[in-house]
């Protein structure tokens, strides 16, 4: 097995490879500029930018954002293939319907993190766990608590995203229920959200500890 500085310094144009940002959030990066100093990489799916150094380390461009390369692995050839498709597309910047993604391309991206993170580069099993355990709250506070697809007064997108680093940190030491419970309802208080959202603490609480089991 190749040492992750080894593969690392393997990246080559052309390449996929697979980053961690520092809030969690996956992304599936296609390369396409490098050199002994370190590569360019974009997002496949929104086409954003980062510059990374051969470490694997490196920040959005538009953003400043960290993220690090936890994968290099090779993906599977008809994935390979529906990555650079999509790459191809999204970099045109279509419009609708020509937007639109295809099953195969839903697949992708429904699937690649599973796939990378099952394949990581030495010494990135850590990193990884919390990038999971980050995007396992995010997605109970934004799906059962304080739904994104609410039709009434949904939340702002990434609202809760400076939040939820506290929130594992507090899942770590063992709370009781309520105490989860009274960190979500100071968090609803301080972003103004409505009294369906504090009426739905208790039930998300018990979710976020029934997820925490899972964790140990």
């Amino acid at each position: 097995m190749m040492s992750r500085q080894q593969a690392l310094s393997a990246i080559a144009v052309g390449d996929l490879i697979y980053g961690i940002r520092e809030d969690g959030r996956p992304d599936l990066l296609l390369v396409y500029s490098a050199d002994i100093t370190g590569f360019l990489a974009r997002n496949v799916p929104n086409q954003t930018t980062f510059r990374f150094g051969r470490d694997g380390e490196g920040r959005r461009i538009e953003d400043g954002r960290g993220c690090t390369i936890v994968s290099t692995a090779k993906l599977p050839p008809d994935l390979h293939e529906v990555a650079i498709g999509l790459d191809r597309r999204m970099g045109s910047k279509p419009e609708y319907p020509d937007s639109r993604v295809t099953e195969d391309e839903i697949r992708l991206v429904l699937t690649h993190d599973e796939f990378f993170e099952a394949r990581l580069l030495p010494g990135m099993e850590g990193l990884v766990r919390r990038a999971q355990k980050l995007r396992g709250v995010e997605k109970i506070l934004m799906v059962n608590w304080d739904p994104a697809h609410a039709r009434d007064n949904p939340p702002f997108p990434n609202q809760y995203h400076d939040s939820i680093p506290a929130l594992v940190d507090l899942l770590g030491r063992a709370p009781s229920q309520n105490d989860v419970a009274r960190f979500l309802t100071d968090l609803a208080s301080q972003h103004l959200r409505s009294a369906n959202v504090i009426e739905r603490t208790d039930a998300a609480a018990a979710s976020l500890l029934r997820l925490r089991e899972t964790w140990t």
